[in-house]
């Protein structure tokens, strides 16, 4: 049986202006597709936001919590159990997201997703989701050329990038198009390496570091953040700089990352429950996109990769890991 966790959170009609009263409990669904220790950061970012949203004597949600629903099967099994259970709305976390959507809930779903959205056809466009589910997309396609200018701060001779993509994070083919156009003008050779799962990814870079790549950038997912523990010891043992967009990647052994600050956006995404509860259509709820970013810089890995990054680039860290 998994654990449940009970919320104190702001839910009622104060809070919005709705003019409505919640019932004396409520109860919602948490569908990761990670353990309960990966994914902890990002429920906990949750639970403070929900705890920040609420408003004097508003009643509990109770927060039911499902785990590794890694497959479409197993998925729609939880989201099936917590609709059974009575949950009034199913939160669901990175990658489940397609496959929570997928599952047809009668309930409403509000997700923290890194992908497009509309790509991974769960919105017909950020302004108006128009289906059963609306949330916060962590995809900064806009945010690749200012890693890349990061990069180049911190190694100048680069020439030659490895730019890692997941082929099924919905999306990546805008990214993609974004690193290319930012090096077009500087001289440098990018070349794009795919893979559909681990196994694919692990290989790629491999062919990647083989072939003489002077710097990897990982294009943000789920399966990105997996592979950083060993993708950062392989790429520092051929002292080459691994970059990213996720601060837990650069704590993972990335030179640096830059990208979204993830907790905060899970605060945010307590917004969207509490509309969502007090009545709003998540139809109609525009889809937002982070606003608080963050440079983590890991001083660890640029001693191992000989680097001494400049001041300059330092002072503008929000984190350095000595």
């Amino acid at each position: 049986m998994k654990r449940r966790v009970i919320v104190a959170a702001g839910l009622a009609a104060p809070f919005l202006g709705a003019g409505r009263a919640f019932a004396a409990e409520r109860l919602i669904g948490w569908v990761s597709p990670e353990s309960a220790e990966v994914t902890a950061p990002f429920f906990n970012a949750l639970k403070a936001g929900l705890d920040a949203a609420r408003p004097a004597g508003a009643e509990p949600v109770r927060i039911l919590e499902r785990y590794n629903a890694a497959t479409p099967a197993l998925a729609a099994a939880q989201v099936a159990e917590l609709q059974q259970m009575g949950v009034s709305l199913i939160v669901s976390q990175g990658a489940a997201t397609v496959t929570v959507v997928a599952a047809r809930p009668t309930v409403p779903v509000v997700f923290g997703y890194s992908g497009d959205p509309v790509v991974a056809g769960i919105a017909q466009s950020m302004s108006r989701p128009g289906g059963n589910a609306t949330g916060v997309s962590f995809m900064s396609v806009e945010l690749n050329p200012k890693r890349i200018d990061l990069l180049r701060t911190a190694q100048p001779a680069c020439r030659r990038i490895a730019l890692m993509s997941n082929t099924r994070h919905a999306g990546e083919e805008k990214e993609i198009v974004a690193c290319q156009s930012a090096v077009q003008p500087l001289g440098i050779e990018l070349t794009a390496y795919r893979g559909e799962n681990a196994a694919e990814i692990r290989a790629a870079l491999a062919q990647a570091l083989d072939s003489g790549a002077q710097a990897v950038v990982m294009l943000p997912s789920t399966a990105m953040v997996q592979l950083t523990p060993t993708a950062a010891v392989d790429c520092i043992a051929r002292k080459v700089p691994l970059i990213s967009g996720w601060a837990s990647m650069a704590r993972a052994g990335a030179l640096l990352t830059y990208g979204p600050n993830l907790q905060e956006a899970y605060k945010r995404l307590a917004h969207y429950v509490v509309r969502v509860l007090a009545g709003a259509a998540p139809a109609t709820l525009p889809i937002e996109q982070p606003t608080v970013f963050e440079l983590v810089i890991n001083q660890k890995t640029a001693a191992a990769l000989g680097l001494v990054l400049p001041p300059t680039l330092l002072a503008q860290a929000d984190e350095i890991i000595e």
